[in-house]
């Protein structure tokens, strides 16, 4: 995209941020060589997440790969017109996936193309109707459902995860956000302490079409970092906002604070030291 890119990736071994600070450095120095340019070029550290197999990393494909012709302006026109950009879009390896052009040598498609099952010899075909039947009809958007900032996928993976990751603190590093599976903090536990802090009742906080009250913003933001709850869970809980309100509020309420406000916001709501 524009300003960033998605990538799905697996691996057999706890080696993702060796691999992707080798990806970013490789891409810089290229980069910075082909353009004559010097600094970074990559802003900040990389975001991942796990992804369960089957129809949830099956829907996260269809998802990513309709990015070029989503949104208010990336998304006008008819359908027509959109999958006709979204064939001619350069920087996807979407035309490889659906079969309408040579395959990128570097992906391998079967990761995501075997989750549809039946016949391999026209999955391509398949694969293609499935994403561009998201250009007439709104598909779900897979990172509202994320868990613990961390996970894409049911209960019962989150679970098997969690146990997994018991003791495992060298595989807890290789995405940071994992510390929170298991950490466990209880959502009105955060709220009550967030009320406290801010001498504001707990009922005004989550009541609906509140407004400007900074204690909200902030409750959102800590539920959001204790990992307990989804961008629209934390929506239902504060009056049925939208998950894309929720982060924003998030968003704009972490950059109006320092490193150090953030850090003690931590230690004293989620009792995490950072």
């Amino acid at each position: 995209m524009g300003n960033h890119v998605h990538l799905v990736a697996q691996t057999h071994r706890p080696n993702l941020s060796r691999w992707m600070h080798w990806l970013t450095v490789a891409y810089t120095v290229f980069f910075s060589r082909r353009h004559r340019a010097s600094g970074h070029l990559f802003q900040g550290r990389y975001k991942g997440f796990l992804v369960q197999e089957g129809d949830y990393l099956l829907g996260l494909g269809r998802y990513l790969h309709l990015n070029p012709v989503r949104g208010v302006s990336l998304g006008r026109g008819t359908p027509s017109e959109r999958r006709k950009r979204l064939r001619a879009f350069r920087w996807s390896s979407y035309l490889g996936y659906a079969g309408l052009k040579k395959p990128y040598p570097f992906v391998e498609e079967e990761m995501v193309l075997g989750e549809l099952g039946g016949a391999r010899k026209d999955e391509r075909v398949r694969y293609r109707r499935f994403v561009e039947e998201g250009l007439v009809r709104e598909v779900e958007n897979p990172f509202e459902a994320v868990r613990w900032q961390a996970v894409l996928g049911n209960e019962t993976f989150v679970q098997k995860l969690r146990d997994r990751l018991k003791g495992l603190h060298r595989h807890r590093r290789e995405i940071p956000s994992l510390r929170r599976i298991g950490r466990g903090v209880r959502t009105e536990e955060v709220l009550e302490k967030v009320a406290k802090k801010f001498r504001v009742q707990r009922e005004r906080m989550q009541r609906k079409g509140e407004r400007g009250l900074k204690a909200r913003n902030v409750a959102m933001w800590m539920i959001w970092e204790s990992g307990t709850k989804s961008l629209r869970e934390i929506g239902e809980l504060f009056g049925g906002l939208d998950y894309a309100a929720v982060a924003q509020r998030i968003r704009r309420t972490r950059l109006a604070h320092s490193a150090r406000a953030t850090s003690q916001l931590r230690k004293e709501m989620l009792n995490v030291e950072t």
